[in-house]
């Protein structure tokens, strides 16, 4: 980090400054004993970090000045006084930190480590807030997985309905399975509008548009389904997507992508986007290599700038690879579980209702829900190897009506 000092005249030589000088972790560093000069080189070097060792009045003074005029510079501020106005006043003025003398090398240090580390958090929330505001206001969820069968569509109706449920939100989900998408079936869908519909009108979607395409699901959850000729998937490009996901992004709190397992133009240009991706595996080895070469492609292409979570899906399960195991191979920490549970899930599969309405006290429920509080920024715990106490497998089908046999609902068309 690049510091400046500004300090007293007869204090320009104290042990702290002079070790503060020699550390590995400070690439470069000023010190100034006169204040007029020391504004001076502060703006023209723009270090970041200014430590003001003045007195207080001064060092009020010196600090509002270095606010107003450097945003990106962060100050900090010592003195001899403890009484709470004086420190007041000189936070009031732009100090991140305050300290009171004697002073230490080590507390100097541990000071810069924390204001600096507050600061990297502040920008980077400011570059994902400008990049929203460029592509609109929601936040973009990508669920991918690099080997099918991993159960994407699952975890994505299932999230996005927990979602709505859990948040005031507007919550759409996207079916990017281009050529066999499911989340129509999942929720017991079935439209002839689809997102082949906006395609053809891409440089003009408006509220009336995509209104006419979008289909709403009993939980609240606007639906995108996916086109229902395969061969739609070989014409759509990277610009008629990306037109189509600002559409969303403007009119939804969140937007989910349930996609395949091909890094075509379109997954690029999704994950390009994401503020959030899921990479959903199984605990196999067949299902783990394909997210390791995927996690390491990812990387050395740069295809995202979002956080990327794994989900390990159907674990813990019977005679399956440990949680350390799966870290350990991957090189990358899972986010969040989804216990195995075929039975329920099925259930849940073959009657186009989610499993967070059908089951809402199950196991595979509360982790879903824990998964969907995780995307919307909550602070969770979705990592769970058992149940809560007191709750196990719902019963039920709560919030969705049921097929009347496999394939009613093939019947039900808008």
């Amino acid at each position: 980090m690049r510091v400046a000092v500004v300090t007293m005249p007869d204090q320009i030589d104290q042990d702290w400054i002079a070790r503060l000088g020699q550390d590995p972790r400070v690439g470069w560093m000023e010190r100034v004993a006169i204040l007029s000069t020391g504004l001076e080189m502060v703006q023209q070097s723009r270090p970041d970090v200014v430590i003001v060792d003045r007195p207080p009045v001064e060092a009020e003074e010196f600090i509002r000045q270095v606010f107003t005029t450097l945003p990106t510079t962060t100050c900090v501020a010592i003195t001899s006084l403890t009484d709470i106005n004086v420190v007041r006043r000189l936070m009031m003025a732009g100090a991140r930190d305050v300290l009171v003398r004697p002073v230490r090398h080590t507390d100097i240090l541990q000071s810069l480590n924390s204001v600096m580390q507050i600061e990297q958090d502040r920008r980077n929330r400011q570059i994902v807030t400008s990049d929203r505001q460029s592509y609109g206001r929601g936040k973009f969820v990508v669920v991918i997985s690099p080997k099918g069968g991993a159960g994407t569509t699952v975890v994505s109706t299932n999230m996005a309905v927990a979602l709505r449920q859990i948040s005031s939100g507007r919550v759409a989900l996207a079916d990017f399975g281009l050529q066999f998408g499911h989340v129509g079936t999942h929720l017991n869908l079935f439209s002839r509008h689809t997102l082949q519909n906006l395609l053809a009108k891409s440089d003009e979607i408006d509220d009336t548009i995509l209104s006419g395409v979008m289909q709403q699901h009993g939980s609240g959850v606007h639906v995108l389904l996916a086109p229902s000729s395969p061969e739609v998937a070989g014409e759509i490009s990277r610009e008629q997507i990306c037109a189509v996901l600002d559409s969303l992004l403007l009119r939804y709190t969140y937007v989910i992508a349930d996609t395949w397992c091909v890094l075509d133009e379109v997954t690029m240009a999704l994950l390009e986007r994401a503020d959030d991706v899921l990479v959903v595996t199984t605990p196999e080895i067949p299902a783990l290599k394909n997210v390791k070469f995927f996690l390491e492609y990812m990387a050395q292409h740069q295809l995202t700038r979002g956080r990327v979570s794994i989900v390990l899906n159907r674990f813990p399960s019977v005679e399956g690879v440990s949680l350390e195991d799966v870290q350990q191979h991957l090189r990358h920490p899972v986010s969040a579980n989804i216990p195995s549970d075929g039975q329920l899930v099925t259930f849940s599969i073959n009657r186009g209702v989610p499993v967070v309405l059908s089951h809402p006290q199950s196991w595979v429920s509360q982790s879903l829900r824990k998964l969907a509080a995780y995307v919307a920024g909550e602070q969770v715990t979705t990592i769970s190897l058992e149940p809560e106490k007191g709750k196990g497998k719902g019963k039920g089908i709560v919030g969705g009506e049921p097929r009347r046999g496999l394939f009613w609902g093939l019947r039900r068309q808008t």
